[in-house]
């Protein structure tokens, strides 16, 4: 009986470590696929801006995508921002072409973030060939993509195995041309079920481990 108890507590302890190992280190995968992003999730909801209007527009924005909440800001310049787009289909960019857009204070267990990235010239219309980069950060872990070569239809997107911290995204001026970096159709997303389902294995790991435990206890008692 004892061995039992001694065994049932060495894999808590097991359990234990491995769950502080992960908790320390996020890992963070890139999707560039639409499709295969959202296979990868679960719960996933669009935030379009198209309520948005072409005009300059105080930050830091407080967004919704279905039942996620979340904040945009836009800086370091004005902190604002200038919406382009062609009136019908809105593209969030910001009012500086230097500016640094950031997605951060999601609800709870948002572990996926993705959209549509890319460049747009002084009058807000769509520049083809221009480069976003894009960072994802999960506690202490980034995770950074450069977009080269970026059409409308760009589709990048970063999940986590722990909840996200920020998503951010900026240009690249390598060439001395002057464009704004946009975002259009960002995906927010809980995890896939196989998160959840490791997760719950791992509480039930846990429970099974504290009956054994109890019974043995109880058996003792009795003898």
């Amino acid at each position: 009986m004892k061995s039992r108890v001694s065994t049932t507590r060495k894999l808590l302890a097991a359990c234990a470590v491995t769950m502080a190992t992960s908790a320390a280190h996020a890992d963070i995968t890139v999707y560039t696929d639409r499709t295969a992003y959202l296979n990868a999730v679960l719960g996933s909801a669009t935030d379009t801006f198209d309520d948005l209007t072409m005009s300059e527009t105080a930050g830091p924005l407080s967004r919704v995508a279905g039942g996620y909440a979340y904040q945009a800001s836009a800086g370091p310049s004005e902190a604002s921002f200038y919406p382009s787009g062609n009136g019908r289909d809105i593209w969030l960019s910001g009012t500086m072409a230097s500016d640094v857009i950031t997605f951060n204070g999601f609800s709870p267990n948002v572990f996926g973030f993705g959209g549509n990235f890319f460049g747009t010239d002084s009058f807000g219309a769509f520049m083809p060939g221009r480069t976003v980069v894009l960072s994802a950060v999960s506690g202490a872990d980034i995770e950074t993509y450069t977009l080269s070569n970026a059409s409308q239809d760009s589709f990048i997107a970063f999940v986590s195995d722990h909840p996200l911290t920020s998503v951010s995204f900026r240009n690249v001026d390598s060439d001395g041309t002057v464009y704004w970096a946009a975002a259009n159709n960002v995906v927010l997303a809980v995890p896939e079920p196989a998160a959840w389902t490791m997760l719950l294995g791992g509480l039930g790991i846990t429970a099974l481990a504290r009956r054994r435990s109890l019974a043995s206890n109880d058996t003792k008692t009795m003898a």
